[in-house]
């Protein structure tokens, strides 16, 4: 049998490598739909969140500890809250009103689901590194969710109950929240995206559903 020439085996890598490249990207933009989000940002936001998540996501193999990603994590609502429109209804547009910057409520829940979908349903990017990244990453909150720990913990004081209202301490206290529901009433036997998991659906779905 041949040897593959040095022409071809550079084809094969290259076809390769644009393989991994394109589930990513795939990967990514069925996380970004699942958050069911898009509705809320300005026409052409998608291929830019799409393309700072790419961005993130390619810091997560060196990653090894919760102030590492919540460094990233961080960056990536930073941007988004400096960077991303919400969308304007038709009166808002024939009135002029002005134009808002999306919340970094809105900017967490995105990267938060998106994440979830890529490591600990996708187990990227690799098995092993999904393992240690999965107990860092954070529960999405949605409203639903942030209405129920208004509601399981009156003494901590949140009365934001909607996303857009949502800034960068009010998020770190829900999702100290998160996790203190985890440790008294799961006996901290799962993670922060698995408690969101269960209770999206509680919330949001009918027993049959």
């Amino acid at each position: 049998m041949r040897a593959m020439s040095v022409e071809a085996s550079q084809m094969l890598s290259a076809s390769l490598e644009e393989v991994e490249t394109a589930k990513t990207k795939n990967i990514i933009e069925m996380a970004f739909d699942f958050t069911a989000m898009m509705w809320l940002f300005a026409k052409g936001s998608p291929p830019k969140i799409h393309r700072k998540l790419e961005t993130a996501f390619a810091e997560l193999g060196s990653i090894r500890e919760q102030k590492d990603y919540d460094l990233m994590h961080a960056d990536f609502c930073g941007w988004f809250t400096q960077s991303i429109d919400r969308a304007q209804k038709k009166k808002q547009r024939e009135s002029g009103a002005a134009i808002r910057k999306s919340s970094y409520g809105q900017a967490a829940k995105v990267i938060d689901i998106a994440a979830k979908v890529y490591v600990y349903y996708c187990a990227l990017p690799s098995r092993e590194t999904a393992q240690v990244l999965l107990p860092l990453l954070h529960g999405a909150v949605d409203n639903q969710i942030v209405k129920h720990l208004i509601r399981k913990f009156p003494d901590a004081g949140v009365k934001s109950k909607q996303l857009e209202d949502i800034d960068r301490s009010k998020y770190e206290q829900l999702q100290s929240l998160v996790r203190r529901e985890i440790r008294e009433d799961f006996n901290s036997e799962i993670v922060p995206v698995q408690y969101d998991d269960t209770w999206f659906r509680r919330l949001n779905r009918t027993p049959a559903s």
